[in-house]
């Protein structure tokens, strides 16, 4: 059969079926997949292709001939242009309804698990175990139920991808069409990080990358972002035009981020720059004379557009902010407070961190007895609520500033069973499991009784974890940890992720070591984009 005779510049008629990794809508020109930018599944659509591969190609959509009944008007001003968002035009509930469908697809494709079933639940037969999966939570539950379906242009739909319908900001009146309803996912991000340029009168304007291009869009609002992000970015740019005098100092401003706290409404704001311009400490005071929920300014170098940046130093105020997430458990009274500084990671989405907190505790069924080994621990998010219930909790995290608040925040919370351990994951695992590992037995000796007393020792001194979490960046864990862990031999492994294709790929490592999934949960931590969050848990076959 020939393959479908497409060009670079084509225009063609395209049915779009589904939701791909990166926010295209999919469909088949003549058998060819072609992914659609700016597509809304069930939309036929004229495409215009923008790149023609051997197996598949790429496209814009130009104009929709028949809207599917999940498109919707997008709200922002910027939607199409900006980079930052890829699914605005779809419904809330098809987000939600598409983001389940891409991780199922990424379960079935690449980590072979072919039939996945119910909310959250993994057919035990693909899984490669033989054990009955575990039943669904009982509503009485501490753990956050499934959402409840909301009501979008398509229908009710039921959404088992937990969304934000219970929390989260919603669109304000003047921000949406008139006469539709209000919906979720919307102002829920802590964190923001602008570019910032030069427009052509010399002036900074700061804002985000258009898409697949450097070029930076002069932004007008952006609907995801905490308010205090968005006042200080204004401030900022109003305020260069008089501490910098110039084009040439103004362009010395490369980025401003900001990182807010939601139980405060406190944040902070971090001018990235080139050397050391002197505006930074008359524009630290003017920031902090205009906005009256600002803790700190902070002040960090980067050469160009290098990836990294240099440490934060303090300019003026505090360094951290303390963020909140509430559990649902009646038996916590108190939120957990977090201390996070400007250059620690902690969840974009704080209502629904809670959740998936709540979510991970639950799964890991953590007793007292129990130790708990933390990958990638960060400022303790996860390890901290599972030290409540353990004997001993163990964090490793390679970020300096992550650990300083880790350790900070273990005294606040009066934990005195937390080791928190300042260094690369594979170079911690790679040492636990040599200090673990039964000694080879003498040469004729039976193999079995010592190599089981070895271990079992191991475990009473308190070096072997009985449940390990692993929260990677998006890039995943990878084979070689997924490896290490399965070697210390859990009882259960809880793996958060952020990106379906590395989910599929890390859980497929850990089921080849021995450890087949059994539960995959999506969350919602970030509405209007294609990116979801997934905890999956993994237990000893």
């Amino acid at each position: 059969m020939n393959s479908p005779q497409l060009t670079v510049g084509d225009h063609i008629t395209l049915r779009l079926d589904s939701l791909a990794v990166g926010g295209e809508a999919v469909g088949r020109h003549e058998g060819m997949a072609v992914f659609a930018m700016w597509g809304c599944p069930g939309d036929t659509a004229e495409v215009e292709i923008t790149e023609v591969l051997r197996t598949f190609a790429r496209g814009l959509v130009r104009s929709v001939v028949t809207p599917s009944p999940d498109r919707v008007q997008a709200p922002c001003p910027h939607f199409g242009d900006c980079g930052g968002c890829q699914i605005q035009h779809l419904s809330y509930s098809a987000q939600l309804r598409h983001k389940t469908a891409m991780i199922r697809d990424a379960l079935a494709r690449i980590g072979g698990m072919r039939d996945i079933v119910g909310a959250g639940l993994v057919n035990p037969a693909s899984a490669g175990f033989t054990k009955p999966a575990p039943t669904a939570l009982p509503a009485s539950s501490a753990v956050a139920p499934s959402p409840r379906a909301d009501r979008g242009k398509g229908g009710e739909v039921p959404a088992e991808t937990w969304g934000m319908e219970g929390s989260g900001g919603r669109l304000k009146p003047s921000t949406r069409p008139a006469g539709e309803p209000a919906v979720p996912g919307w102002f829920y991000r802590n964190r923001a990080e602008y570019h910032a340029a030069l427009n052509d009168d010399g002036q900074v304007i700061l804002g985000f990358a258009r898409h697949h291009s450097h070029d930076i869009i002069d932004l007008r609002e952006c609907n995801l972002q905490h308010a205090f992000s968005e006042r200080a970015r204004k401030a900022v740019r109003a305020h260069m035009a008089r501490v910098a005098q110039t084009p040439a100092e103004r362009a010395a401003l490369l980025g401003v981020e900001t990182l807010v706290s939601f139980a405060s409404g406190q944040g902070l704001v971090t001018l990235i720059c080139g050397g050391r311009p002197p505006f930074v400490i008359p524009l630290a005071e003017a920031l902090h004379a205009e906005l009256p929920d600002l803790a700190g300014v902070l002040f960090a170098q980067r050469r160009g557009h290098a990836a990294h940046r240099s440490p934060a130093e303090l300019v003026w105020g505090e360094s951290d902010i303390t963020e909140e997430a509430r559990s649902r458990r009646v038996e916590e009274s108190k939120p957990w407070a977090y201390r996070v500084s400007a250059d620690s990671f902690f969840q974009s989405n704080p209502p629904q961190a809670a959740r998936m907190i709540q979510l991970v505790t639950e799964w890991a069924g953590v007793g007292k007895g129990d130790i708990v080994l933390d990958l990638y621990s960060g400022v303790g998010t996860f390890l901290l609520p599972l030290a409540r219930a353990a004997r001993r909790a163990v964090g490793v995290e390679e970020s300096e500033s992550a650990v300083a608040d880790a350790r900070a925040n273990a005294g606040a919370w009066h934990l005195r069973n937390v080791t928190i351990h300042e260094r690369r994951v594979e170079r911690i695992l790679s040492k636990l499991v040599e200090r673990t590992s039964p000694p080879l037995p003498p040469p004729g000796a039976r193999r079995g009784g010592d190599n089981s007393r070895a271990s079992e020792s191991g475990r009473t001194r308190g070096e072997v974890p009985d449940v390990v979490v692993i929260d990677p960046p998006r890039k995943g864990c990878g084979p070689i940890v997924a490896a290490l862990v399965a070697k210390l031999k859990p009882r259960r492994i809880i793996l958060v992720s952020c990106h379906p294709a590395t989910l599929a790929r890390d859980l497929k490592s850990l089921a080849e070591h021995g450890y087949p999934c059994r539960r995959v949960q999506p969350i919602d931590m970030f509405p209007q984009t294609w990116h979801v969050e997934t905890v999956a848990m993994c237990e000893r076959a």
